[in-house]
Order: C-alpha cells, then sequence, then structure tokens
C-alpha cells in the first residue's frame, strides 16, 4: 500500500500550501484475531484524532491479495467504534486498510497500513554483538508487519532447539536490545519474535550467537593462544575473523585477519608486562558494514620466571612422629606445584604429595608427612621437586632424618642408638638427648655430633609408672649458597620404652605390730584390673583386694586366722597391656 502514500503526497504538492496540514487520519488497525471456531476474523483499531470536521464513517477494504483489488468490506458509522467481525473470512488469508470520510472539504484522505490476519512477520537478527563493557547488543530488521506492536527476546537451546523468554520491547521500529544481564564467559544464543497488540506472535527467527573468545599467555614461548567458536547464521556466512588489540590500554589496532574457517590464533607482538585486551571480530560476508564482536580478553603478558635456588632446610619429627620438611624458594619465580618426594635408601624416591603453590610464592614452605611414615624404625630421606608451567623441573638436595631406636638392654638400663643428621650446607654443632617418664621432658645430656648412643639409668625412677620416652635433638648451622644463614635444630622421633613390672611378693609374714600386713611390692607399673586373692587349706577364699596398696591382715572373716600356709592369687595388667600373673603360699606365723 506504499503506493497510495506516494500518491497523496504528489497531491498535497499539486494543491500546495493551501492544503498542507489538512489530512483526515485513519483508523490505525492494531491488530487482526483469527477465530477458527467460528472461521471469522475481528479487526481491532483505535479511534483517530481528527479535528477537521463532521465524522462520516470509516470503510474497511479488504482483498486476498497484498496487492488488490481491494473491494469496500463495511461502513462502520460509529466513530467509537474499535473492531470488526469479518463472517466467514477463514480458511483465507486477507489483507485490510481503513480510511476516515469526514465533512472535510479540501482535506487529504489519508490510507491506513495495510494489515493482514496472518501472525507477525518473522524479523531477522542482523547481528549479535559483544561490548566493550561485557554486554551483548542484538539488532534484527523491522518486522514487515505494520501491526508489530514489539519484539520478544529468547536465549535459544540449541540442545533441544527450544527458545527461552527472557525480556520484551515495544515499538515497530524498535530494532536493538542489550543483554546487560547473562555473563559473556559463555557462548550465548539469541533470537527474536515479532508480537501485535492482540498477543500474536510471529515464530522466532534464525538464532544467532556470541563469539566466546578464550586465550592465555604461553609464558614458555613468549605467545598469546586464543581460541573461539564460530559465528552463525548470517545469510551468506562469514567473510573474516579480524583480531584486534589494545596495548596497555592504547587504541585498538588490527593484529591479524584469518579466514571464516579458522577459530584461533597465536599473537606475539608483545613485551614482558604488556597488558592486553584482545578482541576477535566476525565481518559477514554479505555486508562488511555488519560485524560482530567477541568478549573482550584482557590479560597480563608474562614470561616465566625461574628459581635461582630451591634448598631444603630442615626435616624434623614431632611429638606424634609426623615429619615436618622445611624448603625455602626464590621467591621470584613462578611455579604451579611442588612435588615432596621420601626415600627409606636415599636411592629410589616415592612421591608423597603434590602441593599448590600460593601467589604470591612465600620464601619458606613446610610440609608435614602424617600418612604411611615410621620414624621409629628408620630414617627418611626427603626433596623437593618445584615445576613451573613450562614444566621446567627444578629439584633440592635431599635431607636425612634422626631414627631412634631404643630397647631395655638389662634392668634398669635403656639403651639408645640413632643415626646422624644429613642435610647439605648444614654443619651439625651437638646433640641434646631428652627424656620424660610422665612429668615432661627434661634434657638428660648433650654431646658433640658424632655421637650415636647411649645408655640410660632408670634405677633411681624406680617409683614412676615405668614409661620412659626419649628424644634426640641434633643443633646445626645452616649456611646456603643464596646468602642466607641460620641456627636450627632437627629431632628425632619419640621412642618410649615401657620396663616390665618388678614384683616382690614376701613368703611369710607376721601381724603382730611389725609387719601386719602382706601384699606385692610393684615396680615400674601402674596396674590396672588388679585383684589379689587369698585362700585357706581347704581352697576357700578369705580374703580380696582390688587395690595394689590394700593387704591382707591376716584374718578371716574378722577374726585372727589360724598359723600356716596360705594360697594367694594376684593378677593385673601392666603398661603394654600384658597380663601378669603371681601365685603361690605365704606363711602366717605369730
Amino acid at each position: 500500500m506504499k503506493n497510495r502514500f506516494v500518491f497523496f503526497f504528489v497531491i498535497l504538492f499539486v494543491f500546495g500550501k493551501s492544503a498542507l496540514g489538512q489530512f483526515i487520519y485513519p483508523p490505525d488497525l492494531q491488530c487482526v484475531v483469527n477465530d477458527n471456531v467460528n472461521s471469522n476474523v475481528t479487526l481491532y483499531w483505535t479511534v483517530p484524532n481528527n479535528t477537521c470536521g463532521a465524522f462520516i464513517n470509516y470503510t474497511i477494504y479488504a482483498s486476498q491479495s497484498p496487492t488488490g483489488p481491494f473491494n469496500q468490506l463495511a461502513q462502520i458509522t460509529n466513530q467509537t467504534q474499535t473492531s470488526y467481525v469479518h463472517n466467514g473470512a477463514l480458511p483465507n488469508t486477507w489483507y485490510y486498510y481503513m480510511v476516515t470520510d469526514a465533512n472535510c472539504p479540501g482535506a487529504v484522505q489519508l490510507s491506513g497500513d495495510t494489515v493482514n490476519n496472518l501472525n507477525p512477520a518473522i524479523p531477522q537478527i542482523v547481528s549479535v554483538s559483544v561490548t566493550p563493557a561485557g554486554n551483548v547488543v542484538i539488532t534484527w530488521s523491522q518486522s514487515a508487519s505494520p501491526q508489530t506492536h514489539g519484539y520478544v527476546i529468547y536465549y535459544y537451546l540449541p540442545s533441544n532447539q527450544n527458545a527461552i523468554p527472557f525480556d520484551t520491547v515495544y515499538g515497530l521500529t524498535t530494532t536493538t536490545y542489550t543483554d546487560v544481564v547473562t555473563p559473556t564467559n559463555q557462548v550465548i544464543n539469541y533470537t527474536v519474535a515479532a508480537f501485535d497488540s492482540c498477543q500474536k506472535f510471529s515464530s522466532f527467527t534464525t538464532h544467532h550467537n556470541t563469539i566466546y573468545l578464550t586465550g592465555d599467555i604461553a609464558t614458555c614461548d613468549n605467545r598469546v593462544s586464543m581460541d573461539w567458536n564460530r559465528y552463525i547464521n548470517w545469510p551468506q556466512g562469514v567473510k573474516e575473523y579480524q583480531i584486534w588489540v589494545s596495548t596497555n590500554n592504547g587504541a585498538e589496532v588490527l593484529a591479524a585477519v584469518v579466514d571464516s574457517g579458522t577459530v584461533n590464533y597465536s599473537y606475539s607482538g608483545f613485551t614482558d608486562g604488556d597488558s592486553l585486551c584482545i578482541t576477535v571480530r566476525a565481518v559477514s560476508a554479505a555486508d562488511t558494514n555488519v560485524v560482530s564482536n567477541s568478549n573482550r580478553l584482557c590479560l597480563r603478558a608474562t614470561v616465566v620466571q625461574i628459581p635461582s635456588y630451591l634448598h631444603i632446610t630442615n626435616a624434623t619429627v614431632d611429638a606424634d612422629n609426623h615429619i615436618s620438611v622445611t624448603w625455602m624458594i626464590d621467591t621470584i619465580a613462578e611455579l604451579i606445584y611442588y612435588k615432596v618426594d621420601n626415600s627409606v635408601n636415599a636411592v629410589t624416591f616415592n612421591p608423597v604429595a603434590q602441593l599448590n603453590v600460593p601467589n604470591p610464592l612465600n620464601w619458606f614452605e613446610t610440609y608435614i608427612d602424617s600418612a604411611g611414615v615410621f620414624p621409629e624404625k628408620n630414617p627418611y630421606w626427603y626433596r623437593i621437586t618445584a615445576f613451573d608451567s613450562c614444566q621446567h623441573i627444578f629439584v633440592s638436595d635431599s635431607v636425612k632424618t634422626i631414627s631412634l631406636q631404643g630397647e631395655l638392654f638389662d634392668y634398669y638400663i635403656a639403651h639408645l642408638t640413632w643415626n646422624s643428621f644429613e642435610l647439605p650446607y648444614a654443619t651439625v654443632t651437638g646433640q641434646n638427648l631428652y627424656r620424660d617418664f610422665g612429668n615432661g621432658y627434661q634434657l638428660i645430656t648433650s654431646f658433640g655430633p658424632s655421637v650415636k648412643e647411649y645408655s640410660d639409668s632408670l634405677q633411681q625412677f624406680l617409683s614412676e609408672r615405668g614409661i620412659f620416652c626419649y628424644k634426640v635433638e641434633a643443633e646445626y648451622n645452616l649456611s646456603l649458597p643464596n646468602g642466607y644463614t641460620a641456627s636450627l635444630s632437627s629431632f628425632s622421633n619419640v621412642q618410649c620404652i615401657i620396663h616390665r613390672p618388678i614384683i616382690y611378693i614376701p613368703n611369710a609374714f607376721a601381724p603382730n605390730g611389725v609387719n601386719n600386713i602382706f601384699k606385692p611390692t610393684i615396680i615400674y607399673g601402674e596396674p590396672r584390673a588388679y585383684t589379689m586373692s587369698i585362700y585357706n587349706r581347704w581352697g576357700t577364699e578369705i580374703f580380696t583386694s582390688n587395690d595394689p596398696n590394700i593387704g591382707w591382715d591376716g584374718t578371716d572373716h574378722g577374726k585372727p586366722a589360724q598359723t600356716g600356709g596360705y594360697a594367694y592369687l594376684i593378677q593385673f595388667y601392666a603398661n603394654d597391656g600384658v597380663k601378669v600373673e603371681r601365685k603361690g603360699m605365704v606363711l602366717l606365723v605369730k
């Protein structure tokens, strides 16, 4: 119906200035609704604002062809009427327009837009592009249906070909939308549908997607490796992809152009420390003015720095027999992880742990090996291996822990042996031996770095519980090639020796005021579940005690027992869990 407008403007030109501004406006056809049940079509419009003269009628013209001929369908004489039912119109496709008749001499009668009873025409996406701020701008062509009231924006899910509506814009000529909510760290697919004021929707258009650019610095060979997904569904596809780079917040510069089949690129035009922001731009093959930008990938160009030193500074055993290993690293290094290895022979090392490194790097790191180590059985060697992102490997020297062994050599003698503490750049200056029998560790003695055994006399501790724990400390001075010096110490494992109880039982006693009580004397023991029972000559139990400090006073049910021999049975559990049992005869004399 555009030709009608051209004709009317020609009339305006011919009539000149006297006719300017004198128009009879038509109703604005908003939408056309099909009633499939009754085969009717209902037209809805808004009343025009005509002030040039008295209203006569609205005329509806209809045709089954968009180019006509159009015939008069109806005349509406009610100026406020806003709808009309075209009975029996379906199932055909109909095209309608309206004019207004009014008593306005010399005014130009305008025709309304031609609308039809089809759903609004499908709009076509022009481009989907990411802004530098990380928003997504969707642009589409205006729907060909003048009754279009607005557009629905959808996320499209290629996996199941579903579209999820998430926002609406209004107006036929509104053809752009900015998504400021959805993160652009992914590929996002969009599609659009048109709708009219009667909520009739077009199908959604062919979906378009964002370009998601990923990449990282290949710091080992000084380049940025980039990957992106293809831009799809332009009518003639993609002409090329352009790589645009901003260095140190400068203007974007075209760095490279690749063909439409290429979705990766390596960029190397930078120096260490540069701040880079990179965008990939797809160019339409149908119109090179139409482009789609990827997300902006910003990163710092760096070259991996390697450590100038890696040294173990200590390996020591704690009170739980866990081994704590400490090392120092050149903090300029750019590492990704450490490996901790140990060995029982200094030849074959086994992996113990892999540790992520902090950023920034700590000068000192410590790892506690608490699983599957038995330092009381043998010493362990440890070494640290550091890895960077280029798979460069840096291995420390190894350290040897102190393994303390001990045994009860004879009554009241604990014999201890241990190996030397060994660490490159460390000089052992002395050793200390500590003992704990229940009151905390006390220094027994100190000796030079070459001593490897010691015998400890326990006779002075007869009243103690009989558990004697030891540990050895090696004191050393550390002087590393990097200039670091320190005075440190390394402890052995804790080695405990349990002295079995020594029991003295009298063979006779006389409850006459001098030796009134019969009971055993227990040295080095904390008897548990203790019992002592006394039996007469007929095997009848006449006394029992569950306390090693309470003995038999020579009575039988409160009366003095007769002189003679009595059987005893003494039972308890020692500190190491072994059951101790003594039985025999004691002579009661008076």
